[in-house]
């Protein structure tokens, strides 16, 4: 299928919601609305995105023992019936098999898909950051996590774009890869290390989560236009 953009909402205050919501509904139909935003504003993040009838990702990686993932899910998408949520893969097999379970119950309730997604590795982590926590390479690691996240029926997985093709290449093109971590030549990569380019991410990314580098430019309306300009040249 082809790629979506995903905005990042990553705002406390309404005002900075509202203005990134408002610039950019010509060109985003998905939104990521994470920790920053969920613990701050949620009900108001949430609503707001359902009034433009835009799809909600909903990114709070749920890492917990396999009964508290199971009732969180649930409680989550009882109340807000987004469109995609995700738990950290190293929760363990039982935890993603808990979640995957709600988030079936919950797709049925509400009569609509939604997409059960893994999270591997923070794109943060360099690979001095995964030796001193005793794992081997990002690439094996990630590979490791996504074929755990497929047997347990999971829709996919987040990974950065240096892994991305690979986990295309072994688990399938229908299983969904998003990829955060998309840099721009205006924006530096702050504190993500494991980062790639809009051109990368249009060939191995499902669903591409753009953040800090749009929303930290100095100039983001130039950098809106660029990235409409450069988004209808590569679909």
């Amino acid at each position: 299928m082809k790629p979506s953009l995903v905005l990042a909402l990553d705002f406390q205050k309404r005002e900075c919601i509202d203005y990134w919501i408002e610039q950019t509904e010509h060109l985003f139909d998905w939104y990521k609305v994470g920790m920053e935003a969920f613990y701050a504003q949620g009900d108001y993040t949430i609503a707001k995105l359902f009034q433009r009838s835009k799809h909600i990702f909903l990114d709070l990686k749920l890492s917990d023992i396999p009964n508290t993932v199971y009732k969180a899910t649930k409680a989550l998408l009882s109340r807000y019936p987004v469109d995609m949520i995700n738990v950290h893969a190293l929760s363990g097999k039982d935890a993603l098999s808990a979640f995957r379970e709600a988030v079936t119950e919950m797709s049925d309730f509400h009569k609509k898909p939604i997409r059960a997604i893994g999270v591997t590795l923070l794109t943060s982590l360099s690979e001095e950051d995964l030796q001193m926590l005793g794992l081997t390479n990002a690439n094996k690691t990630v590979m490791t996590l996504a074929h755990m996240v497929k047997e347990q029926h999971l829709d996919g997985v987040v990974c950065s774009l240096k892994e991305a093709p690979f986990v295309k290449e072994n688990l399938g093109e229908e299983f969904l890869t998003v990829t955060p971590g998309v840099r721009f030549e205006e924006v530096p990569a702050q504190d993500q290390k494991r980062t790639g380019t809009l051109e990368e991410a249009v060939k191995v990314s499902d669903f591409i989560v753009i953040g800090r580098a749009l929303t930290s430019a100095a100039n983001p309306q130039e950098v809106i236009r660029a990235l409409q300009e450069r988004w209808e040249q590569l679909i």
